[in-house]
């Protein structure tokens, strides 16, 4: 079996990979047999090494990237020279980054090109015929019908796993407080922290093998703080640090909860309510509106709580 492993920046914005994911399906398309993979700057040797001792005959390499730079002449090539003198059975190709392909200043050229015809056409009122074919030079019109929904409710079991909270303030107080039930072995790094850490840090260290489980690291973060980690909740108030704990979290392909901006995550934490030891209500409003969900949780717990426990008592599970 061949491979092609294409690697790439990373980037926070929603909707970034939609190009790069249309690519990998194109490849998958058109080269039937072939593996085709992803991988970050950041994860290339370990995903490279893990790719080389599959049953693979060779490898192709391509940089996702526009700039003949630092990592396409010389972080990139360190890496495949190590690996090809680990793996001298499989010819491991390295192909020039996008920027230095002839195909792609002609494609340039047709995109700017098309972009004019079509603005002089719009201007005389009439459609441009390569708006297909440049769909992203076109401008957008929004969309009058309500968004559905794209976040699928789960409830995963944390028992365990390692789970690192970037941030010492209120907020990241009350993600711990939420996760410490869990029975998830918690790191929070800071380089200061709300007073409250201390009494549960305290207590989560006196019972290391309990299900709870809290070390603080009071230091600012730093990106080996991801190693081993199943998740990561950004609790900053400082944008280049969220930006930077979210974009090394993705390219290890760490979930990522944002408390600052929901959409950035990969997640959100909808706020629980639980009746008993068997029944648990949550409410979500998407991550648009903390503030509503807990309002509604306030109503549900005055409205219904004495009945749901009661219901909960009654029904034996």
């Amino acid at each position: 079996m061949k491979a092609i492993l294409i690697i790439a920046h990373h980037c926070i914005l929603p909707g970034a990979y939609k190009g790069f994911e249309e690519i990998l399906d194109k490849l998958h398309h058109d080269l039937p047999g072939t593996r085709v993979a992803s991988t970050s700057l950041l994860d290339l040797e370990n995903d490279l090494r893990t790719l080389l001792r599959e049953d693979v005959k060779s490898v192709t390499l391509l940089p996702f990237l526009l700039l003949n730079g630092q990592h396409a002449k010389n972080d990139v090539p360190r890496v495949v020279a190590r690996l090809q003198a680990e793996f001298p059975q499989i010819p491991i190709t390295l192909l020039p980054c996008l920027g230095d392909w002839k195909e792609f200043g002609d494609m340039v050229v047709e995109g700017v090109r098309n972009a004019q015809i079509a603005s002089s056409q719009s201007t005389l009122g009439s459609t441009s015929p390569f708006e297909s074919r440049t769909p992203s030079l076109a401008p957008r019109t929004p969309n009058p019908e309500p968004q559905t929904s794209n976040l699928l409710s789960v409830e995963l079991n944390l028992e365990g796993r390692n789970v690192l909270v970037v941030g010492g303030g209120r907020i990241a107080l009350r993600k711990v407080k939420t996760l410490l039930p869990t029975g998830a072995r918690i790191t929070v790094v800071a380089p200061q922290f709300d007073p409250e850490f201390e009494n549960l840090s305290s207590k989560g260290e006196s019972r290391p093998h309990s299900s709870h489980f809290i070390a603080l690291k009071n230091r600012p973060y730093e990106p080996l703080d991801l190693r081993g980690i199943f998740m990561v909740f950004i609790c900053t108030d400082q944008p280049a640090v969220n930006a930077q704990v979210s974009n090394d979290a993705r390219a290890r392909r760490i979930l990522v909860n944002n408390a600052c901006d929901y959409l950035d995550g990969d997640f959100i934490v909808p706020a629980r309510m639980d009746f008993g030891e068997n029944i648990a209500v949550t409410v979500s409003t998407q991550g648009r509106a903390p503030s509503l969900a807990k309002k509604l949780k306030q109503k549900i717990l005055a409205e219904w709580g004495k009945e749901l426990e009661q219901v909960e008592k009654e029904f034996h599970i």
